[in-house]
């Protein structure tokens, strides 16, 4: 139970927190270009989402599996020495195992899996953009080293000799480039932010939720069951 009140306040912290992000957009109307750092951070965070969200998942099932086992041992065990007395309560231990499973049946953790899977989805398309925006940048450095050395070319030889269209064609080739690549950024970090900003929010409140009703389920079936420590 403390694990859960804990992971309760924790979450709640971590909402609060990320509320923050809504008041990075307008503090700078431009971004940075992704660099390869970026994009590793990003793969290594999806890669951290994921482990997150299939922790998750196990401890979950691994909870309903263990008061499952026992509940079942439980029944086969107490009730059949029960039944010598056909008037006999079930066992103290027996009610709280079974309030204890039906408690762990109830709880909506489908909610919370599913809004860390859909962060999962938001980190990804973010990397994706991210690549997209590095190939551009690729190009156009590539572009660029080919104009420059045109460039170097004509400084060298006579104008005559040289096919100047060529050039013309390269140079607008290197401004086609540019352009895009600066709309990339743009595109890449106002993604970037605005689903950070949806998706951050959605995974803590899922969570926080999730965890404050995990933590008042026990708590009902401890009290109900007078085994509050």
């Amino acid at each position: 139970m403390h694990m859960w009140r804990s992971m309760h306040q924790y979450h709640e912290i971590q909402n609060n927190i990320v509320q923050q992000v809504r008041g990075l957009v307008n503090q700078s109307s431009k971004g940075h270009s992704t660099s390869e750092l970026h994009k590793q951070a990003t793969r290594e965070l999806e890669s951290a989402v994921s482990a997150w969200h299939s922790s998750f998942c196990r401890l979950i099932k691994f909870q309903r599996d263990f008061i499952l086992s026992l509940h079942g041992w439980l029944k086969l065990n107490l009730i059949a020495v029960n039944n010598e007395n056909t008037n006999s309560e079930p066992s103290d231990a027996f009610s709280f195992c079974d309030e204890w499973k039906l408690a762990l049946d109830r709880v909506p953790d489908t909610v919370a899996s599913e809004a860390i899977k859909s962060f999962i989805n938001v980190v990804h398309v973010i990397s994706m953009k991210q690549s997209e925006e590095l190939k551009i940048k690729k190009r156009t450095e590539t572009a660029s080293k080919e104009l420059e050395k045109k460039t170097s070319s004509l400084r060298s030889i006579e104008r005559k000799f040289y096919n100047s269209y060529s050039m013309v064609a390269c140079q607008r080739r290197v401004e086609d480039e540019m352009v895009k690549h600066s709309k990339a950024v743009e595109v890449t970090r106002a993604m970037t932010l605005n689903n950070l900003q949806t998706g951050l929010p959605g995974v803590f409140q899922a969570l926080t939720s999730f965890s404050s009703l995990f933590t008042e389920a026990l708590e009902s079936v401890c009290s109900n069951s007078c085994a509050i420590k």
